[in-house]
């Protein structure tokens, strides 16, 4: 299969260098990009003096040929900081990326070389254009900005300023400003809330949107602060506001994500979600002041639009 593989690359275009322990390292010119192909048997433990040998290129993958196949447990076997590896199961045909990948352009190169055709570059250059999360990055600057004006109005943590902007009361709410469910998501209460909701918003934001695309993650994130917000409404007098619960729907989104797509899984992706969302509604019980109602109720909500949203994915 590595023959064939690296004629077809030739055909293409590529230039192949020999490396030691029988691996090879493709590149091709116009892309700017570099590709190690060798088996799982002769691995290297380092990646890095191969790469120096290639400074001109700015992007290397490496595809690992498995032909005894591959389980989740060889896919932690080895670490390999800042490079993305892809373990192809050339018995069965399974492409595994680890760490987990959404990236199109690799599996798509694997069909075509081990069909026989050419590549198709035009795809690859649509494919590589970067991804712009423009609503993660809009709800980042909404945020920013309502912290800046309750700052100027007197402080995010006056109890006065945060009424005044629109968190979560519920006395107010039942006398009928229903529209505090909404607003109550774009208020933080001082500047370390406003630092990890940010920090998680724009760490998830960009991998949940790219994964679901721009309405679907709009309508999953602003249900699942609003499910957040409802929950907390019903079952927290206390008063409430903050990113939490739309944040908590994007872990919940990309753990059901995770759960469907099986080669994510076995990469460890979805117990690391599972890990973080234990963890994080644990901390909520245990540290005062925290609404995990409104947790519970942004990851309900999340999980359930994106169940609903991506049913035929």
């Amino acid at each position: 299969m590595l023959e064939l593989v690296i004629n077809n690359l030739v055909q293409s275009g590529w230039a192949i260098h020999s490396l030691e322990r029988n691996w090879v390292c493709a590149t091709h010119v116009s892309l700017r990009r570099g590709l190690f192909l060798g088996d799982y048997s002769e691995l290297p433990d380092d990646f890095q003096p191969w790469i120096q040998r290639f400074a001109d290129f700015s992007k290397f993958d490496v595809l690992v040929l498995c032909p005894q196949g591959i389980d989740s447990t060889l896919l932690k076997e080895h670490r390999f900081p800042n490079l993305q590896l892809w373990y192809w199961d050339t018995r069965y045909g399974n492409l595994f990326p680890f760490p987990p990948s959404e990236d199109p352009i690799i599996p798509r190169w694997i069909k075509q070389l081990a069909s026989g055709k050419p590549l198709d570059f035009e795809q690859v250059i649509h494919a590589e254009k970067r991804f712009m999360p423009f609503f993660t990055y809009a709800f980042l600057v909404v945020n920013l900005i309502v912290f800046v004006l309750m700052t100027l109005a007197g402080g995010s943590t006056e109890q006065r300023v945060l009424i005044a902007f629109g968190a979560k009361v519920n006395t107010l709410i039942q006398e009928g400003e229903v529209w505090r469910l909404i607003t109550s998501m774009f208020i933080h209460i001082g500047v370390m809330h406003l630092f990890f909701n940010l920090y998680a918003l724009r760490a998830l934001g960009s991998l949940t949107e790219e994964i679901l695309g721009h309405r679907k993650f709009f309508l999953v994130y602003f249900s699942a602060g609003l499910g957040g917000s409802i929950a907390s409404f019903l079952f927290s007098p206390a008063l409430s506001a903050g990113a939490s619960g739309a944040i908590f729907g994007l872990l919940g989104a990309l753990l059901y994500h995770s759960y469907k797509r099986p080669n994510l899984w076995k990469s460890g992706l979805g117990m690391n979600l599972v890990i973080v969302i234990l963890v994080n509604i644990a901390f909520g019980f245990i540290v005062p002041g925290i609404d995990n109602f409104a947790h519970l109720g942004g990851l309900f909500m999340g999980t359930m639009i994106s169940i609903l949203l991506t049913r035929s994915i």
